[in-house]
């Protein structure tokens, strides 16, 4: 979904690029999805007190980060990343741990949208987050917070990681309700054809962007709120 067509994320994402930058980048950046680490948490920063965070539960991005943009294609190496997840000890415990919330399938009541939607969950057994139509990404942090709580993954954002390939959607959302992201940067690859490449304008800006605040300003992404507030800092 262009970023343009939701313009309430995009006054969110501007003002967070004037007043507070740092928040719109990630805690860890991966080439592309079958790059995520297992466990989750060994690929996030280590903590002052030595450990690594504890994760719970996982928010996938569809567009460019598990399929192609706008198209529901599953490749069978995205298959098998999603198995290993799902069996993962961070996440087998309860499978309403793995969730996906897309601005395309699941966002909105239209037929397309929802049939969408059944699609990825027919066939990863995966649940897809119903978003309200105000409340797209990185809107929607409330109610990614109130899935996990009422089917008992969690009731703490710190314990839930975030990943997809835009800052100012996927990164936003996790900074706005205090979790973990990981940005794949590369968006969606298919790894036969690996110099593919499915990012568009908004994706290539945010590189740059990225690039910038990391290497020009030394900005580094904010660790989540709740855990900042028991003086990991």
């Amino acid at each position: 979904m262009p970023l343009l067509a939701n313009a309430p994320a995009l006054r969110l994402a501007l003002a967070y690029a004037i007043h507070d930058p740092a928040s719109l980048l990630p805690h860890a950046t991966i080439p592309n999805l079958v790059w995520l680490p297992i466990p989750v948490s060994s690929g996030l920063p280590t903590l002052p007190s030595g450990k690594k965070p504890t994760i719970r539960a996982l928010v996938l991005d569809k567009d460019n980060t598990l399929c192609p943009p706008e198209t529901s294609k599953l490749h069978p190496a995205y298959l098998a990343k999603l198995e290993k997840l799902k069996a993962s000890p961070e996440f087998s415990h309860n499978h309403a741990s793995i969730l996906i919330v897309s601005n395309t399938a699941g966002s909105s009541p239209k037929p397309e949208h929802e049939e969408e939607a059944k699609h990825l969950e027919d066939e990863l057994g995966i649940p897809v987050l119903r978003q309200q139509p105000d409340r797209k990404k990185p809107l929607c942090g409330p109610d990614v917070l109130a899935f996990f709580k009422e089917h008992g993954v969690t009731d703490n954002p710190a314990e839930i990681a975030f990943v997809g390939d835009r800052l100012a959607t996927d990164m936003l959302v996790a900074r706005e309700v205090g979790s973990w992201s990981y940005w794949c940067k590369e968006g969606w690859r298919n790894p036969e054809m690996p110099g593919r490449d499915y990012r568009n304008m908004f994706n290539k800006m945010e590189a740059r962007f990225e690039r910038l605040m990391r290497g020009g300003y030394g900005k580094v992404a904010p660790i989540p709120a709740a855990i900042a507030a028991l003086g990991e800092k």
